[in-house]
Parts: C-alpha cells; structure tokens; sequence
C-alpha cells in the first residue's frame, strides 16, 4: 500500500509542518504525481 499526502514523510502529532502525515511515512505530492504519471506509461 501507498499513502500519499502533500508533503513527504510523517512527522509527530505534535509537529507544526501543515500537509505531513502524523502516522504512517507518506509520499509528498510531487513523487505521487511522478508515480502515478510512470504507472499511466507503462499501460500504454
């Protein structure tokens, strides 16, 4: 599974970065958009 979120990686609740996942290492926007974009060539 892959869970996607604005910004990369996950930081503690308490953390103050607006759009970083508070639980499980996420992938920042830019690397979801390169993924799903590469997935989208490779059924062509």
């Amino acid at each position: 599974m892959i869970e996607s979120y604005i910004e990369d990686g996950n930081q503690k609740p308490d953390g103050c970065v607006y759009g970083k996942s508070i639980t499980d290492p996420c992938l920042g926007w830019e690397k979801t958009e390169r993924l799903i974009l590469d997935i989208a060539d490779l059924r062509k």
